[in-house]
């Protein structure tokens, strides 16, 4: 075997080992990798900046996003003087850069890159493209975290149509989507539509995602939120109700999903006229929150008012 060839095996296994999902170790392998590329390939050469791109996206997926967004950013000058602007692996390092840009937080900045990138994706690769829809859905997502509800919202509902043409209705980014639409729905202020909207979202999900899916378990969450919202607090009671042990299994009784489910039925509970038994889910609740949160989340002091309140009753 060529020192080449042993080089394109070693990237293969390291690429397998991400695939596998050990992130971290895939990083080590493209790590040590990339000086033996350099010497056998020479710094230029299209396999050493895939390496390049490949240990940017693993540290990001070993969760340290400001490394992850510098290594990107720093691969992107060395691939459009090799590779020309329009090639596909530069729009997809410009692509992560805002990707990224948005994790550590600078989501406004986020929206200017993928706003930036769309035209240049749509032109290179035609509007259908996957990667076209996911720079769409980023748009609508980063709109949406600067506080556009309304652009975020006419957003996604513009991308859905070609999403389901193009992907099929069945396909998990569509789901996301109508989950989407049916949040964003809901934070406009119609309430009653965006119950219906997540009342039809959930059996297509728990058809293609399967009953214990953390989307499924998560769009019953705010079917049972929303009931509550439009005034049947009793239905919303009974749902929080189901909902709770199912949580619990998938995601374990710590999860904050599931302190938020439990949460949920306390706060229902009192909205039924159970002002006892709502005490008492508030005082088991409590001591749980504070564990796994400390003493000074909003969502703490909240429970500690109920508690306070439902004291007097």
């Amino acid at each position: 075997m060529s020192e080449h060839q042993e080089l394109i095996t070693r990237a293969n296994i390291a690429v397998r080992t991400g695939d596998s999902g050990d992130a971290h170790e895939a990083l080590r392998l493209f790590e040590q990798l990339l000086p033996d590329q350099r010497r056998v390939l020479d710094s230029d050469h299209p396999d050493v900046l895939t390496t390049r791109h490949n240990i940017a996206y693993w540290t990001g997926q070993a969760r340290d996003a400001r490394a992850a967004l510098e290594l990107f950013e720093q691969l992107l000058p060395d691939e459009r003087r090799v590779l020309g602007e329009d090639h596909p692996a530069v729009l997809t390092t410009r692509a992560n850069i805002a990707y990224w840009t948005s994790q550590i937080g600078n989501a406004r900045a986020a929206l200017e890159l993928f706003e930036k990138l769309l035209p240049d994706q749509q032109r290179v690769l035609g509007c259908d493209h996957p990667k076209v829809l996911v720079t769409r859905h980023n748009i609508a997502a980063r709109a949406a975290e600067v506080g556009d509800a309304h652009a975020a919202l006419e957003l996604f509902e513009k991308l859905l149509p070609d999403q389901q043409r193009v992907l099929g209705a069945d396909h998990p980014a569509v789901l996301t989507t109508r989950a989407n639409i049916a949040y964003w729905t809901s934070q406009i202020g119609n309430a009653r539509a965006a119950l219906q909207l997540f009342q039809q979202l959930l059996p297509d999900q728990q058809r293609v995602l399967g009953v214990d899916h953390p989307n499924v378990l998560t769009t019953r969450h705010n079917i049972a939120h929303w009931t509550g919202e439009v005034g049947d607090a009793r239905a919303a009671l009974e749902l929080f109700e189901k909902l709770l042990p199912d949580r619990q299994r998938v995601l374990g009784a710590d999860h904050p999903d599931v302190l938020a489910t439990r949460y949920n039925m306390a706060a229902r509970t009192a909205e039924a006229g159970h002002a006892r038994a709502a005490l008492e889910l508030f005082e088991k609740l409590l001591p749980d929150r504070q564990r796994v949160l400390g003493s000074d989340p909003p969502d703490v002091v909240c429970i500690q008012r109920w508690i306070r309140y439902l004291e007097q009753k």
